[in-house]
This record gives structure tokens, sequence and C-alpha cells, in this order.
């Protein structure tokens, strides 16, 4: 029997496959000399903020020993509670200036630039507190964005590969939900990126390979799972 987590873990890489046949590519850039001399951070966007809600993603990167080599990048969407008034926001250009600590709490002091309505905002000072490696705030000078996202912090969820396998166990256990929605998620991918059988298979020969060699990932571990 197949393992439920490795179907989840597959379900996405499928999904990440459908969309890097559209396009979409994640890639690692090769001016990255040596990736060890960085650290890096990843994860949710999840904060209400007054009446509004903001979910989304961030990333972020840095070199300790040269703080301009830094970089912070973040897109989430925001709606009002009741459902009204969706939009999305970015941030990005991110410029680290200061580090410092002080108990479990690390803040950088920086600056960004902020997508708003009437265009981007340019160098808006921004401090990013991370605590305890758990949860991360930024908080951006309201008077520079006509207070857009009210006088809290935006917050975010410090992720690590760890913390996600754990997440996906524990989805995992609820394995004959997950038997019914895996399909219909990539299915409904599919439909939604209009890409069929048809499609897929008059795909260039450079994104074929990518194909089969996750096809034949999913037999190697599925062989291996089942024995």
């Amino acid at each position: 029997m197949i393992n439920t987590p490795f179907r989840i873990l597959t379900a996405f890489v499928i999904l990440t496959t459908l969309l890097s046949l559209t396009g979409v590519n994640a890639y690692a850039s090769s001016s990255v000399s040596n990736v060890t001399d960085y650290e890096y951070g990843y994860g949710p966007i999840s904060s209400i903020n007054n009446d509004w809600i903001l979910a989304g993603g961030y990333m972020g990167y840095g070199n300790p020993s040269n703080l301009s080599d830094s970089g912070f990048h973040s897109t989430f969407s925001m709606v009002m509670k009741n459902g009204t008034a969706y939009h999305m926001h970015q941030i990005s250009n991110a410029t680290i200036d200061d580090v410092r600590m002080e108990g479990n709490d690390t803040t950088m002091q920086g600056s960004v630039t902020v997508t708003m309505r009437d265009g981007p905002v340019a160098d808006v000072p921004t401090n990013w507190t991370i605590s305890n490696n758990n949860t991360l705030a930024i908080s951006m000078d309201p008077s520079k964005i006509n207070n857009h996202f009210g006088d809290t912090p935006i917050y975010g969820m410090e992720q690590t590969p760890k913390k996600e396998m754990e997440f996906t166990n524990l989805m995992s256990e609820d394995s004959e939900f997950m038997d019914k929605w895996i399909p219909i998620m990539v299915q409904n991918t599919m439909s939604a990126l209009k890409i069929d059988a048809g499609n897929i298979s008059g795909t260039s020969e450079t994104n074929q390979p990518i194909v089969d060699e996750s096809m034949d990932l999913n037999n190697r571990n599925n062989s291996t799972l089942s024995s």
C-alpha cells in the first residue's frame, strides 16, 4: 500500500511539474557562489489587522558577513472579514542596514518597496522581528503607506522542512479524505491551467525528461514503501 504522506508529496511534485510546463519555474541563481554562507527563511503570512485578513507567503535570505547581500520578498492577499475589497500586495527590494538580538528575538532594520493602488512605494522603513524561530513580525512605517496595514505588524510563521513534514504527516492521518482530495486537486489544477493529455504530450522535449524523471522517482519510491 502506498504511504499517504508520500502520496501527498507526490501530488505536489506533480502540481509543480504541471506549473513548470506552463512556464512557472523556481530556480536557484547561479550568481550565488557559496550558499552555505547564507541564512534563509520562508513561511506563510497569516495576519489579522483590524478588519482585514492577510494571507500569503514570504521568503528571505541574508549573508551575516555582508548585510547588503540580503533579500526579502512577500506576496499576500488582503480582504475584509466580510469577504469584500479583495486585493494583493507585494513587498520587495529589501535592504538590511542593521541586525540586533535581544533574548529570543532577532530584529532586522531596513527598507522595502511595497505595491499600493497608485503604484509601488519605495524606501519604506521596515523592521522584521523573528521570535523563537517561530514567528515573523513585519513592521512598516505607516506614514509612508497611508496607514494601509493599520498600526500593528503583519505576522507570519517561520517554516522549516521539518515543520512541513510534521504538518504533512498530521494531515495524512485522514487518509480517506486525502484519497478523495488529491485527485480532485490535481484534476482541477489541470483544468484551471487548461492542461489536458494532448497538451502534455505536445510539450517540448526539454520538459519531457522532467516528467519521466518524476514518474520514475514515483515508481521507485512506491516499490520501496510497498515492500
